[in-house]
């Protein structure tokens, strides 16, 4: 068995895998820094002085972990190298395509991969965890299967202006309900603002933003493919917002399956390749 532990800011994800088979997926929340503990509290069951092959680590403080547990050797992998790997391998891309790779976790990071290189490019703090903080604020609560559920039912066009609002006639090949300003609506009306309306203009908020910093960087990197991977694409109304403003420079992105593990995966799979690193 082989074991790698992404540690998220928001969530910590963790996987087993035996041969060519991830047999067990598991997560919990990010509450303390990465530490021993949490790997082993995560597979309680397992003999980590014989049972294991080794450890891989990445994300945020893995390099508080020793190198070895009991007798398991631990690698840590660099954080930009373990997303790569893992999106083009989720994606099921050929590695001689140029991609970027969108990792939508508490904040946005934006990846060049070519020929088994990754390259942190470009990013933002707007991503999950901006969803959650403005939540709290504007609709009291950071549940996500409670957002969700309110902005499948709301409409962002009662928050954000669109282009049919403040301009007169079309902008090159823009649609008119594109949006024009996020939240722009907000200042220039009286009445009360729906917790459902108001869900969907975060959403919409955070996909467009996160959108529109990928397809910024694919054009000018000369990418022809954008792979979107992390827990915040689970949103549906995000994964819409993110691949509508995508098609507006005609990209079609990727939401592989599992991309919550993406990290986890690709820093187990580049060390199965070489150890030695």
């Amino acid at each position: 068995m082989k074991i790698s532990v992404d540690f998220g800011i928001t969530v910590t994800d963790a996987i087993a895998k035996e041969d060519d088979n991830v047999i067990n997926h598991k997560m919990l929340m990010s509450s303390e820094e990465p530490s021993e503990k949490i790997i082993k509290d995560l597979f309680p069951n397992v003999d980590f002085k014989t049972g294991v092959d080794f450890i891989s680590v990445t994300g945020g403080k893995h390099l508080n972990i020793k190198d070895s547990i009991e007798n398991t050797p631990v690698y840590h992998v660099n954080e930009v190298d373990a997303v790569g790997e893992g999106a083009v391998t989720l994606a099921k891309l050929n590695k001689s395509k140029k991609a970027i790779i969108v990792s939508a976790g508490s904040g946005t990071a934006c990846i060049f991969a070519h020929n088994n290189k990754y390259v942190h490019c470009s990013g933002t703090g707007v991503g999950g965890g901006t969803i959650l903080g403005l939540s709290k604020l504007l609709i009291g609560t950071q549940d996500p299967s409670e957002i969700e559920e309110l902005a499948n039912k709301g409409d962002p066009t009662k928050t954000d202006l669109i282009l049919e609002d403040v301009v007169s006639g079309p902008i090159g090949s823009l649609p008119q309900e594109t949006t024009a300003v996020n939240f722009g609506k907000i200042s220039k009306i009286e009445r009360h603002v729906s917790r459902e309306d108001l869900a969907a203009g975060i959403i919409n908020l955070v996909g467009q933003t996160a959108a529109r910093i990928a397809t910024s960087v694919a054009i000018a990197t000369e990418a022809s493919e954008i792979i979107v991977v992390g827990r915040s694409p689970n949103f549906i109304g995000l994964r819409s917002s993110l691949e509508t403003a995508a098609a507006l420079t005609n990209f079609t992105p990727h939401f592989p399956d599992n991309g919550e593990y993406a990290s986890a995966l690709g820093a187990l799979l580049l060390i199965e390749k070489n150890p030695a690193k």
